[in-house]
């Protein structure tokens, strides 16, 4: 909750975003936050500053020549991160017309003046999910955490985008 807190308050403009949650853990000190007093109440809350990343990259399910991106599983990670950063690229897993997107504008999670180039990525989650499109491939997540030699050569020859281009 504190990157996306930080997300949120460089989205929005602001130097930080107070939040409550950190108190009785080491984070606070670890990573140098404040307190500031609740100008409507009597408590204290860590003000975490603002995060703004020079580049912003998602993978979306869907994405128009525009570069308007439709994400259908959560959007509590790629809403904020877009709108904080400075530049936004965005794979997708097809590319479909402006006018589908057009019928359902609401669903568009980020705008295209907001995106600076949009790469068509079959699988471009894996081995994480592209709701509704494909679920978690935890053996490979598996595989992938292994650190013998050849672990990476192996992971990346089970890549499922290198069967399309096999």
């Amino acid at each position: 909750m504190t990157l996306v807190s930080g997300l949120r308050a460089a989205a929005q403009g602001v130097p930080f975003m107070p939040i409550a949650g950190v108190f009785g853990s080491d984070l606070a000190r670890t990573n140098g936050w404040r307190t500031v007093r609740d100008p409507y109440g009597d408590t204290e809350v860590y003000a975490i500053p603002a995060v703004r990343p020079d580049v912003a990259v998602i993978h979306a399910a869907e994405v128009d020549a525009l570069g308007n991106a439709r994400v259908f599983g959560t959007p509590f990670w790629d809403h904020p991160l877009t709108r904080a950063a400075r530049r936004v690229l965005v794979t997708a897993e097809r590319l479909v017309p402006t006018g589908h997107l057009a019928r359902q504008p609401e669903l568009t999670l980020v705008p295209h003046f907001m995106v600076e180039a949009v790469a068509i990525v079959d699988h471009g989650a894996w081995p994480g999910s592209c709701h509704p499109l494909y679920g978690v491939d935890y053996p490979a997540l598996q595989a992938w955490m292994d650190d013998s030699p050849g672990a990476l050569a192996r992971h990346l020859e089970a890549a499922p985008e290198r069967e399309a281009h096999d």
